[in-house]
């Protein structure tokens, strides 16, 4: 996925010369899954697909994971949920030294069918490797790396998969994506706040084949008829390579060390100003303000943005993007007596919200209780100690 114009080079050459190989019987073809890596597109693992065929010279990966940060606008492309990627192709050492660099377990399933089924998948995939297939639109949940191998695979079986879907477990999308995030990290907050009302939607066993791990997991319970005899789908997974396990270590600027630090720093000053009678206007602006900035893009998330998961965001019940108006206001004093309708307002909302999280149709990060307290500190403070006072 960082070497783009790599594979595109080699997808070319590579799908030029093979659009008339016939595969031969000693050829395999197999699911690779590989494990979550530290970058925040890696967080989910990825899946690919292996073609080994010793008689005609191929060992290569189909990838439908490739994209480029380079593509023009990709930040807000991928912000407005219309990120493109692309199936290329890879030789497979180069694929697997890929991830023994970034130290990410792979793993290999060979596929349990027939030769007439291997040219089948084989040519589907060729085929949409083709300059006019190659490209699609993304979708996390639907679209991804993971699904396009799957439909793959149910199309050379002729849809005849039988999955052993009586151990699966209901699981909402919020409860997979947990999963996969680092739990107490930054980006791991920020993908579970901007996660909206959709992502509480419970996954049926196809669905929660969006996560690589969870291919590879239905796969290895997948079963296929053949003449009335039901025969694994693909053999036991083999370990290409096996990363060093790592060692989380405790981290001070972590969100929940940094979050109730500033709670419990802005209840002893909010004490403060009540002993000395005297408005800290600062603290209130930058509260107002990285909230409301919080909200401004929130709300792109989910009202103009076509990503599945960030639709319906009750977060911005508290995270209002109105509150970077009001930090600003509030900056002026001819204004500031006129702005405690807001601060009413913003409280009631709160206290509301607080309350009614339990009955809410949304599951929230636990953290935003000390956001919100602190909201409600600046917001009820303000009215009892007088707007007036600076």
């Amino acid at each position: 996925m960082k070497t783009l114009a790599l594979l595109v080079i080699l997808s070319l050459g590579f799908f030029v010369q093979t659009f008339a190989i016939q595969l031969s019987p000693e050829a395999r073809i197999s699911l690779l899954t590989c494990d979550s890596g530290d970058e925040i597109y890696s967080y989910f693992g990825h899946s690919a697909v292996r073609i080994n065929d010793p008689k005609s010279g191929i060992d290569y990966v189909f990838n439908y994971g490739v994209f480029s940060f380079d593509s023009p606008n990709f930040v807000w492309r991928f912000i407005k949920g219309e990120t493109d990627y692309m199936l290329a192709g890879q030789r497979m050492p180069s694929f697997i030294d890929s991830y023994i660099e970034e130290q990410r377990s792979v793993y290999e399933q060979i596929l349990n069918i027939s030769q007439a089924e291997n040219q089948l998948l084989f040519d589907a995939l060729v085929d949409n490797a083709k300059a006019e297939n190659r490209v699609y639109r993304y979708r996390h949940f639907s679209d991804n790396c993971s699904t396009r191998v799957r439909d793959q695979f149910e199309k050379c079986v002729n849809h005849q998969l039988v999955y052993g879907t009586l151990q699966d477990k209901k699981l909402s999308y919020r409860q997979l994506i947990d999963g996969c995030v680092p739990p107490d990290s930054w980006n791991g907050f920020g993908i579970k706040i901007a996660l909206g009302i959709p992502c509480d939607q419970v996954t049926n066993f196809s669905q929660k084949m969006f996560l690589p791990d969870y291919l590879k997991r239905s796969m290895a319970g997948s079963r296929v008829f053949r003449e009335g005899v039901s025969q694994p789908f693909v053999l036991p997974a083999t370990t290409l390579y096996k990363a060093k396990p790592v060692k989380a270590g405790f981290d001070f600027a972590s969100p929940v060390i940094v979050i109730n630090l500033f709670f419990l720093l802005v209840g002893g000053l909010t004490f403060f100003e009540y002993r000395r009678k005297r408005r800290m206007v600062w603290l209130d602006f930058l509260i107002f303000f990285s909230l409301g900035l919080a909200g401004f893009l929130l709300s792109f998330l989910c009202f103009f943005s076509t990503l599945e998961a960030t639709g319906s965001n009750l977060n911005l019940i508290w995270a209002l993007p109105t509150h970077l108006i009001f930090a600003v206001l509030w900056l002026f004093p001819s204004l500031r007596t006129r702005l405690d309708w807001y601060l009413k307002f913003t409280a009631g909302v709160v206290i509301l919200f607080l309350i009614s999280i339990p009955f809410l149709p949304q599951t929230f990060h636990w953290l935003i209780i000390p956001l919100c307290l602190v909201v409600l500190f600046r917001s009820a403070g303000a009215l009892t100690f007088g707007i007036q006072n600076k």
